[in-house]
């Protein structure tokens, strides 16, 4: 009912659409401001009172782009550019009555406060830019943009602001390197636009005016001239560091006899308690030409990067983990394909992603009990060195990356006998990506990725050969002049060589020799009250980026649709709404079986509170799913249908807070599933914010495998391999699956100054899965479905407890991080895992009280570790 009545109202809220007004062209609002020649000196203290400012064109004139979208800037910003032929400078006066927001935090966080930023396309290629921002409170932002209105923060450069408090409000100098840049031979313009947020009435002033609902970004900004004579700066810059890090292990792994290599330190020692170690590195950039530049790291230690988020993953797909590590993260928008579909769930989102960073440093193989008493093994194969080379050579954008991983050897009782064990070969990993213009409106892009074991030998563990993956492939993208209408596509293809066969849970087998294709298209309309996509992904049995890239699953065929009616002009009760709807069909590459079948309708509202409220609903008819008994056949999926939303409230308030739902329920049969949590936010200081996360997950009543087929003569313990097991008749257990999971979750900041910060993050995790009511389903030889009218209650002499599981784990990272020179960085981290994941309680049933306080039982293991690691920077 409620979902109902918020969706009416959203609706009724929107004027006929013959009736809504008209978005100005983008074009008429084009800018030009003109640079000035540094003639004198400039003292970078946040005062625009040097002599040589007054040499250039001042800007001013600012447009709000919220809340009232096209009205005159509430407050006044003036602003100045000046060059020279090593920087390029920014002066903003930023006028305010009122006392002014300065938030304090850490560099690159987003957090409520003042700030101007400012986009950079030096280039004019107008889909990438550089993105530059200072808050009020002094601390910096630094970014990318790329395909027009893509962004990362990850990218991270070298540069100076200074901000100082005036009788008339707040003003800031920036010096921007030209050294850190790539700016062509010749070049006498940048694309350009300066923007201003007022916190305490959520306003975005901007000086190059974008309406609200006009397609692209880069491609909207204005123009800065007067630069003709400046020129490309080639540079080195070296950042060495040293570290020194301290692991405590409780209980101790057990008895050790010689020292080894720790991760990617160069020295280690191991005792009965823990580990001790010394590591160093290097990171550089270097200028090789005027718009291509090289980024090398050797022996990069990531010891200061938080730790993931724990969750419990019941489903046959790979959980997907968000990228943190400063070499991988920065620059990787170079590598990201250009069709997009943004929607989630195991059949939402990218069909594929062709170069997926965390698989370099990736965790080594399980260790087998059979190759005896594993004593330590390192959570990750170390990164030994990797190198980036990125810019344009002939107008077109270049990426390249290699990364090289060397052996990772783990310590094992093996006969009595203490010794080291090779669990991972050395490999060579590379990326390449190029994109070119065919018409301004046109582009034109090939990738390729590789992963190869430098000593192809055969592993000592389990007997095979290591295997040899390459991916390549090519893009298209086109627009409209104004682009309103978009069209992408790609195609890629797979090759795997050597290695022994491995069987996907569709049954797919993938050997030497195996080889597959792929394509997506998609084309969408971005602009005016009605926006929307039509996508189709094909991915035959045998694609695969796994070894290098990130998908859930090949052997599929995916439709998607989506439409959404928004009205992006205030009124006096909202900012902004809109209405969406959805369909999507999936089925396996031969179009024989349904995988997925659904629609659903959402709708969001953002008020003039600054409140927000989003509320879905969806329907999915019955389907089968080819992955859950690991041979590929099919198993039956009852129709099932469901809802959920979210809300948060004003964010500029010193406590902010907000909740989530979602359920859905299966029939005819009792299944259930439902998630809720929420979040509480406090800034009780303009340095200190903390925020506090809950979420809670049950499932219910899921038939899931307990045991893979069997021959139903035979012996119960043989499970049939999955590439012959449906050539015959066979035998599988299942059972109704039981889940609770919740987890809580705090991160906090402190800012000392722009400079100093401390940050907290902390995570209890406990989730529970059991199993009741043993159900039997005989199939014959072939690929039939196994619906549930199949199954038997027949009860064969199975120990449910047995399938069970609980797991309990808490984690704490605290992250004191100086920048004690420009450029130069002091990190002193602490960090505690506690982590059990434990044969079942003899109680049957699920107990997260006793999941949650498993971290401190008998069967868990704990480690703390103390990390000191010290960079210098320095440019040539």
């Amino acid at each position: 009912m409620t979902r109902t009545l918020l969706a009416a109202a959203v609706l009724a809220s929107f004027p006929a659409l013959a009736d809504l007004p008209a978005v100005g062209s983008a074009e008429s609002y084009f800018r030009t401001i003109r640079a000035a020649r540094r003639d004198g000196p400039i003292l970078l203290d946040g005062r625009l009172d040097e002599p040589a400012w007054q040499a250039a064109e001042l800007g001013d004139r600012f447009t709000q782009a919220s809340p009232d979208d096209g009205m005159p800037a509430s407050v006044q910003t003036r602003f100045r550019v000046l060059w020279d032929d090593d920087a390029i400078y920014l002066g903003v006066e930023c006028d305010d009555p009122e006392p002014i927001t300065a938030t304090l935090s850490r560099r690159d966080r987003f957090v409520e406060g003042d700030w101007i930023t400012f986009d950079f396309d030096t280039t004019n290629d107008r889909r990438t830019a550089y993105h530059f921002g200072v808050y009020a409170g002094g601390q910096q932002i630094d970014g990318l943009h790329f395909n027009d209105t893509d962004m990362t923060t990850d990218w991270d450069a070298v540069w100076e602001s200074a901000v100082a408090r005036t009788d008339r409000g707040w003003s800031v100098e920036v010096r921007i390197p030209l050294r850190i840049l790539r700016i062509p031979v010749g070049a006498s313009g940048f694309g350009f636009n300066l923007y201003r947020n007022l916190a305490r009435r959520h306003e975005e002033d901007q000086w190059r005016y974008r309406p609200r609902g006009t397609p692209g970004d880069i491609s909207q900004l204005g123009e800065l001239v007067g630069l003709d004579g400046i020129h490309p700066v080639r540079s080195l810059e070296l950042r060495p560091y040293l570290a020194a890090r301290s692991t405590m292990m409780r209980p101790a792994p057990g008895p050790v006899a010689a020292p080894f290599q720790l991760a990617a330190c160069p020295s280690a020692g191991f005792s009965e308690r823990g580990l001790a170690a010394g590591c160093l590195g290097l990171d550089l950039r270097y200028a090789l030409a005027s718009d291509l530049h090289l980024v090398a790291t050797v022996n990069p230690d990531f010891g200061q990067v938080e730790a993931d988020q724990r969750v419990l993953n019941l489903s046959t797909f790979e959980t997907f983990f968000p990228e943190k590590r400063p070499f991988f993260t920065e620059g990787l928008d170079l590598f990201q394909s250009p069709v997009k579909i943004n929607f989630g769930g195991n059949y939402g989102g990218d069909a594929y992603q062709v170069f997926y960073s965390r698989r370099i440093g990736r965790p080594p193989p399980e260790w087998d009990d059979d190759n005896g008493t594993l004593l330590y093994q390192p959570s990750a194969q170390p990164v030994g060195a990797a190198q980036k080379l990125s810019g344009t050579v002939a107008g077109a954008s270049l990426g390249l990356l290699s990364a090289f991983e060397p052996r990772v050897f783990a310590q094992a009782i093996q006969n009595g006998r203490v010794g080291d064990v090779r669990v991972a070969e050395a490999v060579q990993s590379e990326v390449v990506r190029v994109r070119m213009p065919l018409t301004p409106r046109a582009l034109l892009g090939f990738f390729g990725t590789g992963r190869d074991p430098l000593f192809a030998q055969a592993d000592p563990l389990h007997d095979r050969q290591w295997r040899h993956a390459h991916v390549a492939g090519g893009d298209f993208v086109t627009f409209d002049a104004r682009r309103d209408w978009t069209f992408s596509a790609q195609a890629t293809g797979s090759l795997i060589s050597g290695g022994d066969k491995r069987i996907e849970p569709d049954g797919t087998v993938l050997h030497d020799g195996s080889s597959g294709a792929a394509g997506v298209m998609k084309i969408s309309k971005d602009a005016g009250p009605l926006i929307g996509f039509a996508a189709a992904d094909w991915l035959s049995p045998q694609f695969t980026v796994n070894d290098l890239g990130f998908m859930r699953r090949a052997n599929l065929f995916r439709a998607f649709g989506y439409l959404q009616l928004r009205d992006v002009r205030p009124n006096e009760w909202r900012q902004r709404a809109y209405v969406g709807i959805w369909g999507r069909e999936v089925r396996d590459s031969a179009l024989t079986l349904t995988l997925q079948h659904d629609f659903g309708v959402e709708s969001q509202v953002w008020l003039n509170s600054q409140w927000n409220a989003y509320l879905y609903a969806t329907y999915a008819t019955a389907a089968v799913d080819d992955r859950e008994l690991g041979d590929g056949t099919p198993l039956e999926r009852q129709r099932s249908w469901g809802g959920g939303g979210n809300f948060n409230s004003d964010s500029r308030k010193p406590l902010s807070f907000g909740s989530f739902f979602d359920y859905s329920r299966g029939a005819p049969l009792f299944e259930l599933a439902w998630d809720v949590g929420g979040y509480v936010t406090l800034r009780p200081l303009s340095q200190l914010e903390a925020t506090l996360d809950l979420a809670y997950n049950k499932n219910d009543g899921t038939i899931r495998q307990i045991r893979k087929a069997t021959d139903p003569a035979g012996d119960a313990s043989e499970v049939l391999d999955g590439d012959v097991a449906t050539q015959r008749r066979r035998l599988y257990l299942l059972a109704p699956q039981h889940s609770r999971s919740i987890s809580a979750t705090l991160r906090g900041t402190y800012a000392f100054t722009p400079h100093l910060t401390l940050q907290l993050y902390t995570q209890l995790f406990g989730a529970g899965v059991a199993y009741d009511g043993v159900l039997r389903a005989i199939a014959d030889p072939g690929k039939h479905t196994v619906r549930f009218s199949d199954l038997s209650a027949d009860q064969p002499d199975v120990n449910l407890t047995n399938t069970d599981d609980r797991q309990g784990g808490l984690n704490v990272n605290l992250i004191l991080r100086w920048e004690w020179r420009l450029g130069s960085t002091l990190y002193l981290v602490y960090a505690h895992q506690s982590s059990t994941d434990f044969e079942p309680l003899p109680h049957r049933g699920l107990d997260l009280g006793r999941e949650l306080g498993a971290f401190t039982s008998s069967a868990a293991t704990h480690g703390d570790t103390f990390l000191v690691k010290i960079d210098f920077f320095h440019a040539l």
